[in-house]
């Protein structure tokens, strides 16, 4: 594994601009972050506001998530967080091993929805997060305080 353990602004790549993927890139845009955005759509890139794409703080790219040429042109070994956040549970499973395994990028973090696939991968390394535990806790923590 490449440890080059960034301090300071991260190299981030996303896959999926999807609502949450276009709002992540956002975010960690406006935290300094450079981000590369990568998505099958072209339409998609519309999520992200044209001031983020026109001054190159946020790199729309057409591309599969799950391809090793197209994660190439996203710069994928000079990343240091890689995340993967399209719909499928699947697809971001997939391209989740690819920048871990085969990539090694430090920080993966992919979208998975369905709790028995989340904790296989967990155990691997790999920070699958869901929108139905990131609810639960958030209904338990406004229910208890």
């Amino acid at each position: 594994m490449h440890q080059h353990t960034r301090v300071g602004p991260k190299r981030v790549v996303v896959v999926g601009c999807t609502d949450t993927g276009a709002s992540v890139a956002v975010a960690l845009s406006n935290g300094g972050h450079s981000v590369q955005i990568l998505d099958e759509e072209a339409d998609s890139f519309r999520r992200i506001p044209a001031s983020k794409r026109e001054s190159g703080a946020i790199v729309p790219v057409i591309g599969d998530g799950t391809s090793q040429r197209d994660l190439l042109k996203v710069s994928i070994r000079d990343a240091d967080v890689f995340m993967a956040l399209t719909d499928s549970d699947t697809m971001n499973a997939l391209a989740s091993e690819v920048a871990s395994s085969i990539f090694q990028v430090p920080t993966v973090v992919s979208r998975i929805d369905d709790p028995s696939i989340q904790a296989t991968y967990n155990e691997i390394g790999i920070a699958a997060i869901g929108s139905a535990q990131i609810l639960a806790d958030m209904a338990v923590e406004a229910a208890l305080g």
